[in-house]
């Protein structure tokens, strides 16, 4: 399957990363994220729906990294061979279904 980002995902995602640099002063946990994002992003490529939980209110799977610090939110297009990541969010943030 083919991975793709909104742009909104994207956005999340690099002012996170944005803000741990800032934060930290360093690059170290900015990389951790990067890490575990390309690993998701592999596990999303061989099996999307393994240890997924799926959001009936966003209509969306979701999974986490880091300890259950950042979530992932996707789309699973069968038919187009396509896993589309929604949203990036920090577990620090306000929850998608309380919008």
């Amino acid at each position: 399957m083919k991975i793709v980002w909104t742009t909104e995902a994207i956005n999340n995602y690099y002012d996170t990363l944005d803000y741990w640099d800032m934060h930290n002063g360093s690059n170290t946990y900015s990389n951790k994220i990067i890490e575990a994002v390309e690993l998701l992003v592999q596990e999303l490529i061989e099996d999307p729906y393994f240890l997924a939980r799926y959001d009936e209110k966003l209509n969306l799977y979701r999974k986490t990294i880091l300890k259950g610090k950042f979530l992932i939110y996707y789309e699973i297009k069968e038919i187009e061979n396509l896993i589309e990541i929604q949203y990036f969010r920090s577990n620090y943030q306000k929850p998608l279904t309380d919008n």
